[in-house]
């Protein structure tokens, strides 16, 4: 049979039942009572409401990268930005480079160079936006650009991008708070489980509770020892589990569920689909910092130059011959990092037959003054503001159904797409020509092209 389908036939079959509960509704749990409950607990009706005066820009970018016969790779990457008024904006970068790393690395640079140029656009277009209600939104996670960590790129000329991608962050949510601009990040983002950890642990909080009455006191910390561990230890609190549950018998059962929970992957996503009661929006929750980055936020801050000098070996190579200058931008960039504004998430269901959105925003759209430094673990907002609900009736505005969850980004999406025979056709073609040169790929693409 054509392309191995005899053989992909009878893998179907043969996993039937787990590929149609998985593809259909994930992975079941004994704790989806438990799941359910506290989604309806906190689960909150769409505001209604029409939102007059507002001017936003939709922001989103696209990247294409070659590789060639010599090691060297080009870039291309780009944004587009558009104004529900029908103003335009563009960028674009481009450029040749050497790297050491893994493809995982480059593929890494390409993508934080593809936010880089959807942020300086949307830096760029502050000005421009008018009235009592501006809005700037990107696509993806505004939460997800501040995790990466600070630290040499592979690429070799551009070690130090890193601290030029934080202080564009920095200057752009600065400018958004000076000029009353949201800044919105808005994705479908099916990994994120900030919201199934948030319950998990408040399923935690009730158990221990609840074994107090059972358990010795130096038991119960050792209950919590596992569950602070979980994330990094599971091997060790699963040891600690199973010498206590010698003792204790199925009296730890369910608290056991909870750590099985807690080391597979859940996401928000199938919460929201399989157990939301209806379209509306989940209860926010501000966002820590991600471990790797707490343990490096502290020192930051106790002494930023020993943590570049640490970090950015490479880069200091690099800027051997004006090394002062380069350290004096970069401390000036790590303290601009540890002033970063915590992010507040929360997932908005527009249809009950689409996905999720999560939107990102920054704390203090919401009136907090939490940054990344300050706030030392997740936090579920259960009282609703009613700058939040003006923010859900503005994204109401531009759902136009299941193909277009919002119409201004999905324009931007149209604009900006980099497709193959753009980087083959147009970029080389012209990338060619301009240098007189002839390309010639790697084995695995199409070995040689002539100008």
């Amino acid at each position: 049979m054509p392309k191995f389908l005899d053989l992909f036939v009878g893998e179907i079959r043969k996993k039937r039942e787990r590929l149609k509960e998985s593809l259909e509704k994930g992975r079941a749990s004994s704790l989806d009572d438990d799941f359910k409950a506290l989604l309806v607990q906190n689960w909150h009706p769409l505001p209604d409401g029409e939102i007059g005066d507002l001017h936003l820009v939709a922001v989103d970018g696209s990247r294409g990268l070659r590789e060639y016969a010599n090691g060297s790779r080009f870039y291309v990457v780009r944004a587009f930005g558009l104004s529900n008024e029908g103003e335009r904006f563009r960028t674009l970068e481009t450029e040749a480079f050497l790297a050491r790393g893994s493809e995982e690395d480059i593929g890494r640079y390409i993508r934080q160079k593809t936010e880089f140029v959807e942020m300086e656009l949307a830096l760029k277009a502050i000005p421009h936006l008018r009235g009592p209600r501006k809005l700037i939104l990107i696509d993806g996670s505004l939460y997800g650009r501040m995790m990466h960590l600070i630290r040499d790129c592979p690429v070799e000329g551009d070690r130090g991008f890193l601290l030029r991608y934080m202080d564009v962050y920095s200057r752009l949510l600065e400018a958004c708070r000076r000029e009353g601009v949201a800044l919105v990040g808005v994705g479908k983002d099916s990994r994120a489980e900030f919201v199934r950890n948030e319950f998990l642990n408040q399923l935690f909080l009730s158990e221990l509770r609840s074994l107090g009455s059972s358990v010795s006191l130096q038991e119960i910390k050792e209950l919590e020892k596992c569950v602070a561990k979980i994330d990094g230890r599971p091997g060790v609190c699963f040891e600690i589990l199973a010498k206590l549950k010698e003792k204790y018998g199925a009296l730890l059962d369910r608290f056991e569920e909870m750590m099985i929970e807690r080391v597979h992957s859940r996401p928000d996503s199938q919460l929201v689909l399989n157990f939301a009661p209806g379209p509306d929006y989940c209860s926010p929750v501000e966002l820590a910092a991600t471990k790797q980055l707490r343990e490096d936020l502290p020192r930051m801050a106790k002494n930023p130059e020993w943590y570049v000098r640490r970090s950015f070996k490479n880069s200091l190579i690099e800027n051997r011959y004006k090394k002062d200058e380069f350290l004096k931008y970069a401390v000036n960039v790590i303290q601009k990092v540890l002033k970063f504004p915590t992010v507040v998430s929360f997932h908005l269901l527009l249809d009950r037959r689409d996905t999720p959105l999560r939107i990102d925003i920054p704390s203090w759209v919401l009136g907090s003054e939490n940054t990344l430094n300050t706030l030392e673990k997740n936090r579920l907002l259960k009282d609703v503001d009613d700058d939040l609900e003006e923010l859900i009736c503005m994204l109401r505005s531009g759902y136009a159904g299941l193909m277009d969850y919002n119409v201004w980004l999905k324009r931007a999406d149209e604009e900006v797409k980099l497709r193959r025979k753009d980087m083959d056709a147009l970029y080389e073609r012209v990338l060619e020509k301009e240098l007189g040169v002839t390309l010639v790929h790697t084995r695995g693409y199409r070995r040689v092209k002539y100008p």
